[in-house]
């Protein structure tokens, strides 16, 4: 694992924890996967399927959207770790549900 991959893995799961500290949205299905498999090949395995990550409504609905691993895909400073096609992918949806004005 590089360090950019450690460094994005590290921040889901952050996020997961403040998402449950502050919002009471469990994401234990999430953290599991992204402890057996990486932070990195489960956002893309989610992204493949066409998915919304794990708490991504409730994240939405408590005003936390910046949390979910959409958000954090879309941070310029993982660009290497994600394909154009997977950053738009996060950045559209992001986009539909108001993260982006």
């Amino acid at each position: 694992m590089t360090a950019l991959e450690k460094q994005f893995e590290e921040e889901l799961i952050k996020n997961c924890q403040i998402a449950e500290k502050e919002c009471g949205c469990k994401l234990t299905r999430f953290l599991q996967t992204v402890e057996k498999f990486g932070g990195v090949k489960t956002a893309k395995e989610i992204l493949r399927k066409g998915r919304l990550s794990d708490g991504f409504d409730k994240l939405q609905e408590a005003g936390r959207i910046e949390l979910t691993m959409e958000a954090v895909v879309c941070d310029s400073k993982y660009g290497d770790l994600f394909t154009d096609d997977e950053v738009n992918s996060c950045y559209e949806v992001l986009c539909e549900h108001g993260y982006y004005k």
